[in-house]
């Protein structure tokens, strides 16, 4: 849980009728609101909106990601020294957000220019090497 932030002494003062229902999202993505569920909240959990900058590029991969994505997750769920899997490594940019955090990571991914595509930027990020650091047993990458 995280603290409620200064936003709710604004928001949470003078709430409309939408924001006593349901409010349905009106991209019909499914998700919706209820505003009021927040009065007298110290501490709740993450909304499903994060703010973060768009990717400029898509590096090679049509659904790339800021680093910032995963790296908000993996901050918020492990501890340096963890190990975190991403069955879809892709561009390999869950991979590099466990590489500054210092976590251990394993990608999975079934197409091959994807998974190339993920090794280069592993390997730019750790100075031409494959792997970051010793583990106690190393393996060869390869398709999963």
């Amino acid at each position: 849980m995280v603290p409620m932030g200064n936003w709710a002494k604004r928001r949470l003062v003078k709430l409309n009728d939408k924001d006593r229902i349901r409010d349905e999202s009106q991209v019909g993505s499914g998700f919706g609101k209820n505003v009021s569920h927040w009065l007298g909240k110290k501490y709740v959990y993450p909304t499903n909106v994060l703010h973060l900058s768009t990717e400029c590029s898509n590096r090679g991969h049509s659904a790339s990601f800021p680093i910032s994505l995963p790296t908000w997750f993996i901050k918020l769920f492990t501890e340096e020294g963890d190990l975190v899997l991403d069955p879809f490594i892709g561009a390999g940019t869950t991979a590099l957000a466990c590489i500054k955090l210092n976590r251990h990571y394993v990608g999975i991914e079934m197409m091959e220019k994807y998974y190339d595509l993920a090794l280069e930027a592993i390997e730019r990020a750790n100075n031409g090497n494959r792997t970051a650091g010793s583990l106690d047993k190393q393996m060869s990458p390869r398709l999963l």
